[in-house]
């Protein structure tokens, strides 16, 4: 008897596994039928690629032409910074005016006729291989200047190309003298065109390749407007679904199919989700507009994200979800009406835009945007 009781126990235990699994499969079902009917939801993820395309819009009409006047002053690595300066004209929307001293490019700057202006010293070489390169190239630019950042990036590019160079002669020269020259050439082949592999150099002293990748070496004016709008998009996402918790409550509409505390969280969750994945298609979309093929070419389109790509978009977006569950389960503590829930979403939407750094990261200029920035959590999104 005790076995026969034992097997209808497991059973009948068995049964409501099942029994509570179908609950939350109907459960989960009606939610999103619920979602699809919502014209704010709807709303939302048009706008996502509508945002998509005006910024990328924006972004090409402002590169357009853009032109960067650079000095390049006569140094061991002049000419090969000069070459790496040209090769980038043909697959970037900026063009190089090149300046026979500082004051030409300066007045290149100052008459409009450049966007911004750059001087390199003929000491650049001595002084980035003593890893004293802060502050060694002169950068001229306006109020209105646009394109620095980028700018910046690509003439960093190319000094670092000569460092990383000179680095892998010493250390052949050094390691092995006789097969330097091999090496130099399998470099060239297999490196420069940074289709292969790349060098890591350590040393033994304080500064180390370990302590390079820890410093922000890259502009900290440097945004991702794409990105910091469909981070603030999903954000109002999750806010309307609170709003739909409220209503849940109210109404007691699942309290027999599942746990207040679990309603509340998919309340927030599921809206996230549908936005992220029209996010992450956009994403994909608008890098496969900048190749060469563009969106009509459907085999290129394809192989424009490998699947480490996809996987660390797809992490991050996930990752983003379970802050906005974090961050909105927070704001529920302080804001328990369906009303001020209501009057905080253009509020906080638009501090996102404001403090977080969707356009311009106020916190390198002003040290208060710095901990501003931190209390929104597009921030977040930006920095995984």
């Amino acid at each position: 008897m005790n076995r026969d009781e034992n097997t209808a126990r497991d059973r009948r235990a068995d049964q409501k596994k099942i029994s509570r699994r179908k609950q939350y499969g109907v459960w989960l079902r009606l939610l999103v039928k619920r979602l699809w009917r919502q014209p704010a939801y709807a709303a939302l993820l048009v706008l996502i690629p509508v945002l998509g395309f005006a910024v990328g819009a924006a972004e090409r009409e402002e590169a357009d032409g853009a032109v960067v006047a650079v000095c390049v002053e006569e140094g061991p690595w002049a000419s090969r910074i000069v070459e790496d300066l040209e090769r980038q004209e043909q697959d970037s929307a900026l063009s190089y005016a090149f300046c026979a001293d500082a004051a030409e490019a300066e007045q290149a700057v100052l008459r409009g006729k450049a966007d911004c202006g750059f001087v390199i010293p003929s000491d650049v070489a001595e002084r980035v291989m003593e890893k004293d390169w802060r502050k060694c190239v002169t950068v001229y630019e306006t109020s209105v200047s646009s394109i620095t950042g980028m700018a910046k990036e690509r003439v960093a590019g190319a000094v670092f190309q000569r460092y990383s160079e000179q680095c892998y002669a010493d250390y052949m020269e050094e390691l092995a003298p006789d097969g330097a020259g091999f090496a130099w050439n399998a470099y060239e082949t297999h490196l420069s065109d940074g289709s292969t592999f790349a060098f890591r150099y350590l040393y033994d002293d304080q500064y180390s390749q370990a302590d390079a990748d820890r410093n922000d070496t890259f502009d900290t004016t440097a945004v991702f407007p794409v990105e910091g709008l469909f981070a603030v998009v999903i954000f109002i996402g999750g806010m309307c679904g609170m709003l739909e918790y409220d209503r849940d409550f109210r109404e007691k509409r699942f309290l027999r199919l599942a746990p207040n505390a679990l309603t509340y969280i998919v309340d927030i969750w599921l809206p996230t989700v549908f936005l992220s994945a029209a996010a992450l298609i956009c994403l994909w979309l608008a890098d496969g507009a900048r190749t060469a093929g563009g969106l009509s070419d459907f085999g290129g389109l394809l192989s424009v994200w490998s699947a480490r790509v996809w996987l660390s978009q797809i992490g991050r977006l996930a990752a983003y979800q379970g802050v906005l569950v974090v961050y909105c389960s927070v704001l529920h503590l302080f804001l328990r009406r369906r009303e001020t829930v209501a009057a905080a979403i253009p509020l906080l939407s638009l501090g996102c835009i404001v403090c977080s750094p969707v356009f311009v990261r106020l916190g390198a200029y002003v040290p208060l945007f710095a901990v501003l920035e931190k209390l929104f959590p597009a921030t977040y999104y930006l920095q995984l």
